[in-house]
């Protein structure tokens, strides 16, 4: 297996996936009305378009799996965007640095465990050098996000006199300010943001269940554009992007019930007329380039994923919110967001940043 490979794509997927938000940050709409635009392209638009000219078969092997594998999949992608939508309530609760620490570690913890856990292997796995060095990686992760998250809580610190009613991005979740805090008083509660931060985690993780769900409709679509003459390699390579057409279908759906309210309630919509023609037109693109740069995170973890042993596939998420954190943190230093932190603080960073780091490695030398 070209498990280098699969690292360098996981490693493009966590830059795409902490810098997708940048061509957002310009969209002057409301954060709901914004959200129902950028989760059409992230979540329907490219999903479907990129697969079906990376694997046209996809259509087909949808239609040719068995109706359980089709909602299962969409279910786990729904529950993934309820979790990505309650992230902010954990920030509202714990503090940023607590809550991303708590929540993405769930979100890593359950996403890489459950699938070996659900397919009764994990045993099997744990029993061999290979599968324990993969599942030490695994843990490593966990250690990498803890101590990131402890530079967090220590960036709060540091900063606490920072400016209120900003909108604070975090991981995949933007938080918007009327959300993470009603009133300028603190709503730190720490049982029930541990509570919630859990239950986002895991939400969130449901991601990495669907595509184990869906891995028959990936199978399907790699065995039908094999038949009608596509080469194997590139059909083994781009077969997950058929999983992603439902995972998101169900994404799209969670997101869009709760930004089509929160638009109703806000009377979002006139920011419609406000804006211009010439203005909506510009925000719809970056909406659209925002989705895309999203959506490339997952179309090239798919890929990514057929890179590693199939036995020690799962490891494939833990390495994505490895990096995903590191870029995140690495571009947050580069554009001044850790600047009036102090020097133990930044220490704190590079070293949870180095940890991940070594986490993707430890995990490719069991999959090598």
């Amino acid at each position: 297996m070209d498990t280098f490979a699969g690292i360098m794509l996981f490693a493009l997927a966590g830059f795409v996936s902490a810098a997708f938000y940048t061509p957002l940050k310009y969209v002057k709409w409301s954060w709901e009305l914004m959200w129902i635009f950028y989760a059409l392209f992230a979540c329907l638009a490219a999903p479907m378009i990129v697969a079906s000219f990376a694997i046209p078969s996809c259509w087909s092997a949808i239609g040719a799996v068995d109706s359980q594998t089709v909602f299962m999949t969409f279910l786990f992608g729904l529950l993934w965007g309820i979790g990505g939508l309650t992230f902010g309530l954990s920030m509202r609760y714990l503090g940023i640095g607590l809550g991303t620490a708590v929540a993405l570690g769930f979100c890593a913890l359950v996403g890489t465990l459950i699938p070996p856990i659900r397919d009764g292997r994990f045993m099997e796995i744990l029993s061999t050098r290979e599968g324990l060095t993969v599942l030490i990686g695994v843990f490593i992760c966990m250690l990498g996000i803890a101590i990131n998250g402890a530079a967090g809580i220590m960036k709060e610190r540091d900063t606490a006199s920072g400016v209120p009613g900003r909108n604070e991005k975090v991981g995949d979740a933007d938080v918007p300010a009327s959300e993470s805090s009603s009133s300028g008083k603190s709503e730190f509660s720490l049982a029930k943001g541990f509570a919630v931060a859990i239950i986002a985690g895991a939400l969130s993780a449901c991601m990495s269940i669907s595509i184990e769900w869906g891995k028959p409709i990936a199978e399907q679509a790699r065995q039908i554009a094999v038949l009608s003459g596509v080469d194997a390699a590139r059909a083994n390579l781009f077969q997950n992007s058929a999983i992603l057409i439902v995972t998101l279908i169900g994404g799209f759906l969670s997101n869009f019930i709760w930004c089509f309210f929160l638009s109703i309630k806000n009377k979002s919509f006139v920011d419609f007329k406000k804006t211009g023609a010439v203005g909506n037109f510009i925000f719809l693109l970056l909406c659209a380039l925002g989705g895309v740069l999203w959506y490339c995170q997952f179309f090239l973890y798919g890929m990514g994923q057929t890179k590693l042993a199939e036995q020690y596939s799962f490891a494939a998420w833990a390495m994505l919110m490895a990096f995903v954190i590191i870029f995140a943190g690495l571009i947050g230093l580069i554009i001044g967001e850790w600047k009036g932190t102090s020097s133990l603080t930044k220490f704190v960073l590079w070293l949870g940043i180095l940890v991940l780091v070594s986490s993707t490695f430890v995990i490719g030398i069991g999959n090598a």
